[in-house]
This record gives C-alpha cells, sequence and structure tokens, in this order.
C-alpha cells in the first residue's frame, strides 16, 4: 500500500513539474491569433481543443467569435473550421473534411479544415419574433431568443414554458425549406433541471406532416434531430413546434432549427 502512494506521489510530481514546460505561451498565442486573423473569412468557426481553453481563446480571438458561433446549435453550416489546439487535443469540429493548413506556434497547432456544409434557407432563432405562441404569452411566461444553459453549455436558442392540460404551439407561418429541417432542444438551467421532473413532449408539423422529437427530460442534454424535407424543397410552408408536459411548473424548453439545402 505505501509503496502504490509512493508512486502515486510521484506521478503527480512529475505531472506538476513537466504540465507548465507544455503549456502555450502568451507569444505562442499572439501568433497563433495572428495567424487565424490572416486567413480568417467571414462565416468561419474557430474553435480550442480541448474545449477548457476556450476562454483563453477568446481572449485572443474574441472579437470573431460572436454569440452565434460560440453559442452556435451546432457545426454543421460552418465550411471552414479554424481549430487551435495544444496537447495533441483535437475538437469534434475538425474531425471531418481536408486539412488545407497546419502549421506550428510554440505549443500551439492551427489547422483550417475545410468540408461540405449545407446552405441554411431559414434560420429559425435569426426569425424568432416570425413566431406567434399559442396560447399567447401569459403570467411571465413568453416567447423569447436568449442564451440558455442546455447540459452545462450555452446555446443561443427560443425559449418558452409548457403549461398544463394543453400544448403550447409556437408557428412558423412561412419556412422556405431546403432538404432537411435540423431542431436541437433542451431545458434550460441546470437548477431548475435539479428541481424539478417534469418530462415534456413535443412534435414538429411540416405542412401538415408531423413528426415526434424525442421527449426532453433532465438528462436528454442538446438533443438534435433531423427531419428529412426533400419533398418540400423550394417550398415555403409553415412549420409548427407543438410542446406539451404534464408537470410543466419549471421546464424552461429551448429549441434551435435550421432549414438546410
Amino acid at each position: 500500500m505505501v509503496a502504490v502512494v509512493v508512486v502515486i506521489a510521484v506521478g503527480e510530481t512529475l505531472v506538476a513539474l513537466i504540465a507548465p514546460s507544455r503549456a502555450p505561451t502568451d507569444h505562442d498565442w499572439t501568433e497563433a491569433a495572428a495567424a487565424v486573423r490572416e486567413g480568417f473569412r467571414p462565416g468561419d468557426l474557430i474553435v480550442a481543443a480541448p474545449a477548457w481553453a476556450d476562454p483563453i481563446l477568446r481572449v485572443h480571438l474574441g472579437d470573431l467569435i460572436p454569440p452565434e458561433m460560440a453559442a452556435r446549435m451546432d457545426d454543421q453550416r460552418f465550411p471552414r473550421v479554424w481549430e487551435v489546439s495544444q496537447r495533441g487535443a483535437r475538437s469534434p469540429e475538425g474531425e471531418r473534411g481536408q486539412v488545407r493548413a497546419d502549421r506550428t506556434f510554440g505549443h500551439l497547432r492551427v489547422r483550417l479544415v475545410e468540408r461540405p456544409a449545407p446552405a441554411v434557407t431559414y434560420d429559425f432563432v435569426a426569425h424568432w419574433t416570425d413566431a406567434g405562441l399559442d396560447p399567447p404569452a401569459a403570467g411571465g411566461r413568453r416567447l423569447e431568443r436568449k442564451i440558455v444553459e442546455v447540459d452545462q453549455r450555452l446555446r443561443l436558442a427560443i425559449m418558452t414554458e409548457p403549461v398544463g392540460g394543453r400544448p403550447v404551439a409556437i408557428t412558423f407561418p412561412a419556412v422556405p425549406l431546403g432538404r432537411e429541417l435540423a431542431i436541437a432542444t433542451g431545458l434550460h438551467d441546470t437548477w431548475m433541471r435539479k428541481a424539478a421532473q417534469g418530462t415534456v413532449q413535443a412534435r414538429l408539423l411540416v405542412g401538415d406532416r408531423a413528426v415526434d422529437l424525442p421527449e426532453t427530460t433532465n438528462d436528454s442534454a442538446w438533443t438534435e434531430t433531423r427531419v428529412d424535407t426533400s419533398a418540400e424543397d423550394g417550398r415555403t410552408l409553415p412549420v409548427r413546434l407543438e410542446i406539451r408536459s404534464a408537470a410543466p411548473l419549471d421546464r424552461f424548453f429551448a429549441f434551435a432549427a435550421e432549414a438546410r439545402r
């Protein structure tokens, strides 16, 4: 037992001594950020690997990372990804596509990855004011666009609350559809996920076609569903999201969606 404790202690000491020598310096970050800025194009995605380095990334490149990028629904709409990594880490966003540039700046590595990306024909969050809410907002319940916290990560989403006894409908009257409609759902607020237990059922209606979405629970995280709309490609149709809950108290239901071609 004593030998095990000694081995663990020696290992932790070595990590404490070696880790600082592997950490990127301010100079590394300055050079890496300059390289990203030199090649950056509007519509590019910038990510850190590992993810815990994101706050440092934003210190150097935060003006190129607006809320729409930082709190994105997913990374599908971005044709180019700048990955700033350290310690051999890789980001999920940089896993697919072709590497077009790969440079090292001290202990930082900058990769530019290009991949096919769909065109977004309608961003529901960006057009949230188009939506109608039934029953209308009342008693503090409303439809709003805000940065929510789902599964310990921030997302830019549309949020409302279910009511007891009837469904709540969010209707977008005229959506120009592409070949796919992607929608992500989740429950906002870690404290409310601890305090309340009610589940939320949701149904998406594209024109007259109904699609049941996965039930949203405290453990659902940010759940994405993709609906094939190739038969409606090029048409403009109403899209309605219906939610209901048998226990609606403190169920802050959030969603984001995009029509894509």
